[in-house]
C-alpha cells in the first residue's frame, strides 16, 4: 500500500433542525457504530471525528486505508483417521471436505491436535475495496442512530429526528453511493438555511470543515462554542460583562450554525424583580443571556444569539426585546400576586399535589417531614431552636403551588426563599426552603445551616423509607423517582452535619410516621434493611467517585460500625489512614496475618467450634501464645483511645505493633490441638485479637 492510497472518508447526515438534546446522543452513536464497523472489517484508519450543528451530524474518519485487511485462517476438516482408508486413500469424508473449499484432497495439510491428526488447509481472504465496504457501513451508520421521538416523512416509512435533506458520502473523490429514505448520496450540502439555499459541492473530505465556514457554517461544535462565548463577550464589554451560563452555551450551541451576539434591553423597571426571576425568563423564553454592569451590578441589559451572519440585526433585536418584555410583565404579575397571598395560603393547597398515589399528598408529606426533623433535633442533640425548625419544615414545599413556579418549575425551592425573606421570615426558614433540596448534583452544593441541613435530611429519609416501603427501588442506571439522587445527598449531608452520630435506630423510627397503608404494603417486609444496604452501596459509590479504590471502601464499609449508619463521618479518615497504611512495606504481610486469623476464626465457627469465650490465661501453656494475649490486651486499650479520639493512623501502628507476637504465635503454637479446652482457648485468643481491629476494618476484602 503506497501513501497516497490513504484516503479520508467523509459521512454527513443533512436534515431538518435536529432538537439539541438528540445531538450529542446522536453523535456518541455514529462513533461507536463506525468504530465498531470499521474494526470488524478490518479496516485500518487514523482518527474518527464527530461534528454538528442543529442541520446535519457529520462523522470524518482520517487516513482510511484503500481495501480492508487481508484474512488468514486455518479450516479444520475431517480427522485422519476418517479421511483415509485402510489403503491410505482418501475416504468420501475427505473428498467432500476439499470440494466444498474448492480444492482436490491432495492439496490439503495434516494438522496435530490435543484430540489427534486432522485435515486442515490454510484459507487466505483478500480484502475488499474500502468504496465497497463503506457503501455498506454508512448506510448502517445513519440506520442504527436512535432517537427519543422519531418521524416520518415519505412513503418508505424510514425514522429519524427530522427529515433527512441530503447525504454526503465520500471516500476520496469517490461518492459512496446509496440511499436512505428518499434522499440519495452525493457530494453535495446545503448552507445556512436561513440565507442560502444554494448546492455546496464538497470535492474532497479534508476540504469540507473550512467549505462550509466560507458558506457561515460552523461545524465544528467546539470551534462554535468558543465562537459564541466570544462573541458574546464582545457586544457586552461595552456596558460590563456577561454572566455566562455554561449550560445555556450548550444549549445555543446546537441552536445555531453560525453565532451571532445581539445586545438587547428591556425597560429598567423590571429590574425590581429578583435576579433569579430575570435570568429565568431571558433564559427559558430566548435563550438569552443576563449581562452584570461595569459596578458588577445586574443590569437591563441582555444577549441573545443569532443564526446567521450580522446581517438585520436591528430586526431580531426587536424581537428578542418584545418577547422578553411580554414574559417578564408576565413574571412581575405572578410575582406580585404569590407576594399578596402570602405563603401560609399555598400550605393548604398542597393537599391538593400528589406526591405519590400509594404514599399520598405533599401536604402529609410536610407533615411527616416536620415529625422527622423534631425526632432529629432531640435524638442527636441539635439544639434547634423547635419554633424555627417547625416553621421550616411547615413552608418547605409552599412555593410549589405559587404562581411563578407553576410558570418556572426551575424555579422551585428558589422561590421560596425569596418570598420567605420578602414576607419577614428568618433567614435560617428562607434558606431552608431551597436548601432542602440539596445537593442537587454529585457536586452540588450542601445545605449551609443546620436548619436547612435538618429538613434536608427529614425530606429525603422520608422519601426513601416510603419508596422502599413500596417497592419502589432504583434498579439498573435509571432512577425515574430520584431516589439514588435522594440517597446520596442523606448521606453527603449527615457526613457534613452529624459526623459522630448513630443514625441506625433513627432512621428505622422514621419508618413509623408513614401512613398506615404503606406500613402494611405487600413490599414492606425487610423494607429497613434493603434501605440499609442502598446505604452501604451509596457510601461506596461516593467515595469511589472520591478516587478510593473499591477493596480500600468495603474494607472500611465492612466494619460493622459502618454496616448500619453510625458515625459516617469517620468513614473518610479511616480511609485515608488505610491509605497511608498501605504505602508501608510491611503492610501486605499485616494483611496477610490478619486473614489468617479470619479464616480460622470462621472455619471454626463453620465447624460449630465456639469461638465467643473469654481467654482463659490458666490455658496459655506454650510462651509464645502467654506473650501475644499480654501484647494484645495492652494494644486494644491503646486502640480503643485512638479510635475514640479519631487516631486512626495510630490505629494502624498498634497493628503493626502486634504483628510480631502474631508471627511468633503461628511460628511456634499449634491451634488445632487435640487437647480440645486448650484448642478452643487458642481459637478465642485469635477471635478476641480480630475483635480488636474488626470494629475498624475487615482485612478479608483486601487485595494484595
Amino acid at each position: 500500500m503506497v501513501v497516497e492510497d490513504i484516503k479520508n472518508a467523509l459521512l454527513e447526515i443533512g436534515a431538518e433542525e435536529i432538537p439539541s438534546s438528540y445531538i450529542e446522543p446522536a453523535l456518541k452513536q455514529m462513533e461507536d457504530y463506525a468504530l465498531k464497523a470499521f474494526n470488524s472489517s478490518m479496516l485500518r484508519y487514523g482518527a474518527l471525528k464527530t461534528y454538528a450543528t442543529p442541520r446535519r451530524l457529520v462523522l470524518m474518519v482520517k487516513n482510511l486505508s484503500p481495501e480492508s485487511d487481508g484474512k488468514t485462517e486455518e479450516i479444520l476438516g475431517p480427522s485422519l483417521k476418517v479421511a483415509k482408508d485402510a489403503h491410505g486413500g482418501y475416504t468420501q469424508a475427505a473428498v467432500g471436505f476439499a470440494s466444498k473449499n474448492g480444492l482436490i484432497p491432495e492439496k490439503l495439510s495434516v494438522k496435530t491436535t490435543e484430540k489427534g491428526e486432522y485435515l486442515f488447509f490454510t484459507k487466505k481472504t483478500k480484502g475488499e475495496k474500502t468504496g465497497k465496504l463503506l457503501a455498506v457501513i454508512f448506510p448502517e451508520i445513519i440506520k442504527n442512530i436512535s432517537f427519543p421521538k422519531t418521524m416520518i416523512w415519505e412513503e418508505s416509512g424510514f425514522k429519524f429526528a427530522r427529515p433527512i435533506r441530503n447525504i454526503i458520502a465520500l471516500y476520496g473523490k469517490e461518492v459512496i453511493k446509496f440511499k436512505i429514505a428518499d434522499v440519495d448520496s452525493s457530494n453535495w450540502t446545503t448552507g445556512l438555511h436561513t440565507c442560502d439555499d444554494g448546492k455546496i459541492k464538497i470535492d474532497l473530505p479534508e476540504n469540507y470543515l473550512l467549505t462550509m465556514k466560507d458558506k457561515s457554517v460552523i461545524v465544528n461544535q467546539r470551534e462554535r462554542r468558543e465562537e459564541i462565548k466570544k462573541s458574546i463577550k464582545s457586544v457586552a464589554e461595552n456596558i460590563g460583562s456577561a454572566i455566562l451560563d455554561e449550560e445555556l452555551v450548550d444549549n445555543v450551541n446546537y441552536l445555531v450554525e453560525y453565532p451571532s451576539a445581539i445586545l438587547c434591553a428591556f425597560g429598567g423597571k423590571y429590574l425590581d424583580l429578583p435576579e433569579e426571576v430575570l435570568t429565568v425568563c431571558m433564559k427559558k423564553s430566548q435563550k438569552c443571556f443576563a449581562v452584570n454592569d461595569k459596578n458588577g451590578n445586574f443590569s437591563n441589559y441582555f444577549i441573545g444569539v443569532k443564526n446567521g451572519v450580522a446581517k438585520y440585526l436591528e430586526i431580531a433585536r426587536e424581537g428578542y426585546e418584545r418577547v422578553v418584555a411580554a414574559r417578564l410583565a408576565d413574571a412581575e404579575f405572578f410575582y406580585r400576586n404569590d407576594l399578596k397571598k402570602g405563603l401560609g395560603a399555598n400550605i393548604e393547597k398542597l393537599k391538593g399535589v400528589v406526591f405519590h398515589k400509594e404514599i399520598g399528598t405533599v401536604y402529609e408529606k410536610v407533615g411527616r417531614v416536620k415529625q422527622i426533623a423534631a425526632l432529629f433535633n432531640e435524638e442527636f442533640n441539635m439544639r434547634i431552636d423547635s419554633g424555627a425548625l417547625e416553621r421550616a419544615a411547615m413552608f418547605s414545599k409552599a412555593d410549589l403551588v405559587s404562581e411563578m413556579v407553576f410558570e418556572y418549575p426551575e424555579l422551585q425551592g428558589v422561590m421560596g426563599r425569596i418570598y420567605a425573606l420578602k414576607l419577614g421570615e428568618s433567614i435560617d426558614v428562607a434558606a431552608s426552603m431551597e436548601q432542602h433540596y440539596w445537593p442537587l448534583s454529585a457536586l452540588g452544593r450542601l445545605p449551609s445551616c443546620p436548619v436547612s441541613s435538618l429538613i434536608s435530611l427529614s425530606d429525603k429519609i422520608d422519601t426513601l423509607v416510603a419508596f422502599f416501603s413500596i417497592g419502589l427501588e432504583p434498579s439498573g442506571s435509571a432512577d425515574p423517582y430520584g431516589i439514588k439522587r435522594a440517597g446520596t445527598g442523606f448521606i453527603k449531608v449527615a457526613m457534613k452535619e452529624l459526623p459522630k452520630c448513630d443514625l441506625t435506630g433513627a432512621v428505622e423510627k422514621v419508618f413509623e410516621f408513614l401512613p398506615e397503608n404503606v406500613k402494611n404494603h405487600p413490599k414492606s417486609k425487610d423494607a429497613y434493611e434493603r434501605l440499609l444496604k442502598f446505604f452501604r452501596q451509596r457510601i461506596e459509590n461516593f467515595f469511589e467517585t472520591e478516587g478510593y479504590n473499591s477493596d480500600e471502601i468495603k474494607a472500611v464499609a465492612n466494619a460493622s460500625a459502618a454496616n448500619k449508619l453510625e458515625t459516617l463521618g469517620s468513614l473518610r479518615p479511616k480511609l485515608d489512614a488505610l491509605r497511608s497504611a498501605r504505602q508501608r512495606g510491611d503492610f501486605l504481610s499485616i494483611a496477610a496475618v490478619f486473614k489468617r486469623i479470619n479464616n480460622i476464626v470462621n472455619q471454626a465457627e463453620k465447624q460449630k467450634i465456639s469461638v465467643l469465650g473469654a481467654v482463659n490465661e490458666d490455658l496459655l501453656v506454650e510462651t509464645a501464645e502467654t506473650a501475644l494475649y499480654a501484647v494484645a490486651k495492652k494494644v486494644k486499650t491503646e486502640v480503643e483511645n485512638y479510635v475514640s479520639e479519631s487516631g486512626y493512623n495510630e490505629v494502624f501502628d498498634k497493628v503493626s505493633e502486634i504483628k510480631p507476637s502474631i508471627d511468633a504465635f503461628f511460628e511456634e503454637v499449634m491451634v488445632m490441638t487435640e487437647n480440645e479446652a486448650v484448642k478452643l482457648n487458642r481459637i478465642s485468643l485469635l477471635n478476641y485479637i480480630k475483635n480488636i481491629f474488626e470494629q475498624f476494618i475487615d482485612f478479608s476484602v483486601l487485595r494484595y
